[in-house]
């Protein structure tokens, strides 16, 4: 069985459809960060917007602190966040069209599973055939 992870539905957060699967190959600060340009690309997110403490979305997600600092530095150098000592993180004002243009969570996961697969070496077919096993398990 796949063990998920979501964050609660608390005053229609926009973080409660993130859910992080520890069971994808996927890394899981990969998949936060992938979720969270999906949230800004799609207007959920607006610049200005404050996030929540780091300690807050780990604690909530169900994982360690160090892994939402790197989600959050890593947003920060690719100037999507700011932060500063002292103070919360916002949305930066950035223009969501210039994001790669992911429809939805899971073109973000596709996005990143491709790129994996290339830098492993794994042949196409291979991939593919491993993703096809992976959309049939029932458990």
């Amino acid at each position: 069985m796949r063990r998920t992870k979501k964050v609660s539905n608390e005053s229609g957060n926009v973080f409660s459809s993130l859910q992080v699967n520890d069971k994808s190959g996927v890394p899981v600060w990969i998949q936060i960060r992938n979720h969270m340009i999906f949230l800004i690309r799609s207007g959920q997110l607006r610049p200005g917007d404050v996030l929540p403490t780091v300690r807050d979305l780990a604690v909530r997600l169900g994982v360690n602190y160090n892994t939402i600092h790197k989600v959050y530095q890593d947003l920060e150098t690719d100037g999507l966040i700011s932060s500063g000592r002292g103070r919360r993180s916002t949305i930066a004002d950035v223009d969501p069209s210039q994001l790669s243009s992911y429809d939805s969570p899971v073109d973000a996961i596709i996005e990143e599973l491709v790129r994996v697969v290339r830098e492993s070496g794994i042949p196409e077919e291979e991939a593919l055939m491993r993703v096809k096993e992976a959309l049939s398990d029932k458990g």
